[in-house]
């Protein structure tokens, strides 16, 4: 009882001082779902009692608790396939139902250190009624470890819970699979596993097994949801191609799972925490009636052995470990197995000339009588449960004393001969040349090889005999022969004056110790391996190319009329009118360009274009205006010039001598008239003729209505004095004193 009570205290303060993001269940490993029918109602025989198991696991270092009510969510399959929320349940976990998950015992292997999962049963009764559809129930929950391997944004990922009761499985009365063992709490990297994921079925129905995808459920926001989301759920992303819902672990071999035995096997090679969900699907007589997963967190981890067998020698595949012993026939054998104080008994067992020998020195040192290859093994602890063996071969060989000799025509840029040799021409298993280019070929002893570049390389020869001896030599030669053809681009160019043309030399072989000359035709050299000319007048001209190497090879190219340069046209125009205002815009443009032009292309303000060669335009804006004009001529070439013109803003304004504000809709307002287009400034006012102010304005478009200020009693009839003041858009300063009339 005492347990109970600090674990439901707990739980209310986590409940009272934590927001739901605090609350997210970042190592919350793994989960099941399982029902169990229980009876019939004596009563109603539609109502059916199942017993519901939901098994949660987590992480014991972590901070993250079982939930003390989790929020079940039930859902009723619909005719058109989807679903519909029904009721939420809020079963109780009891501390006596939370237990640690033990680890898998392997004989002679440490068990790895702060790895403990507890597992949480959640255990209830729940009555439903006999349907043609599917009930679903569903738990969620975030958020999955960061450190998971084969998925996307994991600490972001929740997951689903979830069990399916088919209208197959409530007509049959049917209970779900169940699985036999708890999952691993670890399994090791780089070894074999074979680990049985099978279930069993109270009824006896036939149970298939598959790796499937696992289910996104609940966020950072709403680690626990009260109503879980509407199924169908979301599926995890997996890091593909590496990791897949069929394959979440890889290894080699691949690990996978028997359809009908529920065993996993294969070999992890990765080291790191994986998503892996195991579902069983149950038939009877090939129709399905109900489908449970696991979705569990597989930590695989580094195991330490406590025997191994081990040499200090080349490890050729697993346990079988090659030594080679050139120009000696005795050998040490340096015994790195560990750890000594678990190895009570060893040995050591060499087959030399047909006759086994044994020794029983932890390194024992070893003369064999001839060349040859002799094999033997290492025995730890024989007939112990914890044992453990080693092959090793050993290769007694001699000495190869390799030689490289090099041939070729220094000015033809042909292939180099390399003839290799070894001492007593030893029969040879394995032959390397590297060239010095970044090319290597294994071959035989005799090789050609075309380099593509000059310079001075360095060739080696990597030579290894049946035995393991191995050889190496290296010879420096400087290979610098003229290019067979001289390869410039472009191979034609038409441009126009002035046109920079980049001339790219693909001659091989070539390099900075190379002599190169250019003649471009008009006049101008250049030594440049790949030089850049510009051509400043129109014509026709012939490149030429001689290239000489450091040892006075020659190769010279003529290339006829490569390039040619056309003339370009001069753009010029002008307008008129000169003078151009806002209230007489248009303009007319004239071409001035040079007579070769043959088309036009003019832009003005406000984005307008024409490809007249005269033009006309009018003008929708005063101030300063841009007119540009492209000119091309018949071989597209091309000119353009720019120039500015200005509109001149006017306006014009006049003041009436009367009006009769008498709401007859003629002349009931009094305002000032014109074309008021750049107005920058305004101001109106009335007076009477004792001097007092009856209107004022700064709005051009309200006039005076015979109120005073507008609102107030209409005034008599009479003379009046209108003043007003106003700014031009060219900035000038306008006063006016005019005398009105009001008639009523």
């Amino acid at each position: 009882m005492k347990k109970l009570y600090a674990f439901i205290k707990q739980t209310i303060i986590v409940s009272l001082f934590c927001t739901p993001s605090v609350l997210q269940a970042t190592h919350i490993v793994g989960g099941e779902f399982t029902y169990k029918f229980v009876k019939r109602d004596s009563a109603d025989h539609k109502l059916i009692y199942y017993n519901f198991n939901l098994n949660i696991y987590r992480e014991t270092a972590s901070a993250a608790g079982f939930d003390y009510r989790p929020s079940i969510s039930i859902f009723i399959k619909q005719p058109n396939g989807s679903y519909k929320f029904v009721r939420r349940i809020n079963p109780y976990l009891d501390e006596d139902n939370i237990r640690p998950v033990q680890p898998p015992k392997l004989p002679c292997t440490e068990t790895p250190s702060g790895i403990g999962v507890e597992i949480g049963t959640y255990n209830w009764t729940e009555v439903l009624r006999d349907t043609n559809t599917s009930y679903l129930l569903a738990y969620q929950r975030c958020c999955r470890n960061n450190s998971i391997f084969n998925i996307w944004s994991a600490a972001s990922t929740g997951t689903t819970y979830y069990v399916e009761i088919t209208p197959e499985a409530q007509r049959a009365n049917n209970s779900s699979p169940t699985f036999q063992e708890l999952p691993p709490i670890f399994i090791c990297g780089n070894e074999p596993i074979n680990y049985n994921h099978s279930a069993i079925d109270r009824d006896g129905h036939q149970l298939v097994y598959r790796f499937c995808p696992a289910f996104e459920g609940g966020t950072t926001a709403q680690p626990a949801p009260l109503q879980a989301s509407t199924p169908p759920f979301t599926p995890v992303t997996y890091i593909v191609p590496t990791y897949n819902a069929n394959a979440p672990m890889g290894g080699s071999p691949i690990v996978k799972i028997d359809p009908n035995t529920g065993i996993i096997t294969g070999t992890p090679t990765d080291i790191g925490q994986f998503v892996v969900t195991v579902c069983v699907e149950e038939y009877e007589n090939g129709i399905l009636l109900s489908r449970i997963f696991r979705d569990f967190q597989f930590n695989v981890v580094s195991c330490r052995r406590l025997v191994v067998s081990k040499l200090d020698a080349d490890s050729v595949f697993g346990k079988k470990f090659s030594l080679y012993g050139c120009d000696t026939t005795t050998l040490a054998l340096n015994n790195t197995s560990y750890d000594r104080a678990n190895i009570n008994n060893f040995y050591w067992e060499f087959n030399k000339n047909g006759r086994t020998t044994r020794y029983t020195d932890w390194s024992p040192v070893i003369t064999f009588r001839d060349t040859g290859i002799y094999t033997g093994k290492l025995v730890l602890n024989p007939g112990e449960e914890c044992s453990d063996s080693a092959f090793v071969e050993v290769n007694i060989g001699g000495r190869l004393n390799p030689s490289i000799a090099v041939q070729y025509d220094a000015c033809v840029a042909g292939p180099v001969q390399f003839k290799g040799s070894v001492a007593n021409n030893i029969p040879l298993s394995k032959i390397v040349w590297l060239y010095g280019d970044f090319f290597k070929d294994s071959n035989d002893l005799v090789t050609n090889h075309q380099y593509t570049y000059a310079g001075t390389f360095t060739c080696e020869l990597f030579v290894k005999d049946q035995f393991g001896c191995m050889g190496h030599t290296s010879k420096t030669f400087t290979w610098q022969p003229a290019p067979p053809i001289l390869i410039v681009e472009p191979s034609a160019f038409v441009g126009c004056v002035p046109s920079e043309v980049f001339f790219k030399n693909n001659s091989t072989p070539i390099d900075a110790t190379y002599k190169v000359a250019w003649d471009f035709g008009d006049g101008v050299l250049s030594n440049e391996i790949s030089p850049k000319h510009i051509y400043t007048q129109a014509d026709t001209f012939t490149v030429k190319l001689l290239i000489t190497s450091p040892i006075g090879c020659k190769k010279e190219a003529i290339f006829k009329d490569w390039i040619k340069i056309k003339p370009v046209p001069k753009a010029d125009f002008d307008w008129t009118p000169k003078t151009i205002n806002n209230l007489h815009p248009s303009v007319s443009f004239i071409d001035k360009s040079s007579s070769d032009t043959k088309s036009w292309r003019w832009y003005f303000s406000q984005k307008a274009y024409s490809n007249q060669q005269n033009p006309p335009f009018s003008y929708r804006d005063t101030g300063i205006q841009t007119v540009q004009l492209y000119v091309t001529n018949q071989y597209g070439c091309q000119d353009s010039i720019t120039k500015t013109i200005y509109i001149e803003p006017e306006m014009t304004f006049y003041l009436p001598t009367a009006f009769s504000p008498n709401y007859d809709s003629v002349n009931d307002v009094f305002k000032g008239t014109g074309f008021l287009y750049g107005l920058k400034s305004y101001r109106m006012t009335i007076w009477n003729r004792w001097g007092e102010k009856i209107f004022e304005t700064t709005n051009p478009q309200e006039g005076w209505n015979g109120q005073k200020n507008n609102i107030g009693q209409s005034v008599p009839e009479g003379i009046y004095l209108c003043e007003v003041e106003y700014i031009t858009p060219k900035n000038e300063k306008k006063r006016l004193n005019n005398f009105l009339t009001l008639y009523r």
